[in-house]
Formats: C-alpha cells, structure tokens, sequence
C-alpha cells in the first residue's frame, strides 16, 4: 500500500513537467525492468523462476503484455491531464475489472457484500467526475484513464497464473520488459528520452524502484492468497493518496468532493473483501 501511494503522487509530479508523456514511459518501464532484473538476481538468486511447457501459460502471458503495454503507453499521458487524487480514484475501475473477472477466472463466490462493494467503486467514480458547471476534469482524462485502467485490471486478473506458471521472479521481469515492445512503436529520437531524463531527474528512478518493489510483493502475495484479497487491498492506497494529493501537491480544488470519492471508493475496496 506504502509503495503505489508513493507511486500515485511522484507519477502526477513527474507528468506535471514531462514534455513528452510516451518518451518518460519508456524510461520508467525501462529503469523498471533493470530495477526488477537487479532485484531479481542479486537480492532473491532468481529462486522463483519456472519455464511453463503449457502453451496456455504463454498465451495469458501475451494477453498479459498486451494489457500493460497498454496502460504503461498512456500512464503518464492521463496522470498529467488529471489530479491525482482524481486519477487515483479513477484507478479504482482497475480494481472492480480485475476483482470481478478474478471471481469468475478462479470460480470465487460472489456476495451481497461484494456486489455492494463494486457499486461503492462505481460511485467513487461518479463523484470524482462529476463536473456540474463550474467544475473542469479533463473529460479526455477521464476517458482514457477509464480505458487504459480497464485494460490494467485485465492484467491484475491474469497476474496470479502467471505469478504460478513462470513464478513471481521471471513473471515480474518479462511483464516489465515485454510490453516495451507495444511502449516504444514508433521509435522514439534518443535525444527526446535524454531531454526527458534530465526534467524527471532523480523522480523517474524512485517512481520506477517502487512500483517495481511493490509489483514483486503483490505477486508474492498472489502466490500465497486469493487474487480477489490481494487486489483490492492493494487500492487502499486511494485514500492516503487522495488526502496526500491534497496536503502535498496542492490539489485543493473541491476538496471535499474528492475527500467524500476517496472514502467510498475505499469502503468499496473493504466490501469486495470481506
């Protein structure tokens, strides 16, 4: 919960002074994949590595790819054009894509509670984006976020077969690595990513060590527990994020609105739980 807090508010520092949204997203997913590799072979000696011979195995991993070479291309595109406390709560339809498809993936059961908990989610999001007339959200913002974090609650769902097909270590390196592919067409110019490092400076090398640390430990945890436990604990980091948002980078326009989206969307997270 501590890292992807700490990721949702660096990520809107890091976009606020990016010129180029797709040319950060490939030195933060390329920094990642080195961070994660590091992680990988120096600190855990690759003990969590398996090569699946089931050709389904490598099948949910392209769709996996797919899913976050999607969302990574357009990360920092929407964490400019929304708040973050805005974004977080947003990123809560990860959460409801993800919890529900896991219930119906791994044959969960399905509860009144849980039922409750995806509506509470739901009207986060109407809160949060409701504009009324004085009030300006990036209706562009909203759209794609809405899209690309349905395509990272795809991912979230798959995570936990390919945490047990490949293992945590090897599946945390190749959803890093792999979806660079779909991040880097068309090629970008090196002097754009260079231009790009020096305004992120020191920010895209904390943002990229903890998303990848926090990725590593909500594997494990998926290998442990039901993914429809992990997942939405996880997003508990909405609250702390939309207050933080608030205290620290100075998002103190309808503050209350936000601070009213924030608490249900995580009252949402502790029904889908229960």
């Amino acid at each position: 919960m501590f890292f992807f807090t700490v990721l949702s508010l660096l990520q809107r520092k890091i976009a606020l002074h990016s010129n180029n949204a797709r040319a950060a997203a490939i030195l933060f997913n390329g920094l990642a994949a080195l961070i994660t590799l590091s992680i990988v072979l120096f600190f855990r000696g690759g003990n969590d590595i398996r090569v699946p011979q089931n050709l389904m195995a490598w099948v949910l991993l392209f769709i996996t790819v797919l899913t976050y070479g999607i969302y990574e291309r357009e990360r920092f595109v929407v964490a400019k054009l929304l708040d973050a406390s805005v974004l977080t709560t947003v990123s809560n339809v990860s959460v409801f894509v993800a919890f529900f498809g896991s219930m119906l993936l791994y044959k969960e059961p399905l509860s009144l509670l849980r039922i409750l908990g995806g509506l509470c989610i739901i009207s986060a999001l109407v809160v949060v984006s409701y504009t009324g007339k004085r009030v300006h959200i990036s209706k562009k913002g909203l759209l794609i976020s809405v899209g690309i974090f349905s395509a990272l609650g795809i991912g979230w769902m798959l995570d936990k077969y390919g945490a047990v097909y490949f293992g945590s270590d090897l599946y945390s390196i190749l959803v890093w690595t792999l979806p660079l592919v779909f991040i880097l067409i068309p090629r970008r110019p090196f002097h754009e990513l260079r231009k790009e490092l020096h305004i992120s400076s020191w920010r895209i090398f904390v943002l990229a060590g903890v998303n990848a640390i926090g990725y590593l430990l909500q594997l494990k945890a998926l290998a442990l527990t039901e993914a429809t436990k992990v997942i939405p604990i996880v997003q508990t980091s909405t609250l702390f994020t939309v207050l933080l948002g608030i205290v620290l980078l100075g998002e103190r326009e309808h503050v209350m609105r936000k601070i009213i989206a924030g608490i249900i969307a995580v009252a949402g997270v502790f029904l889908l739980v229960r």
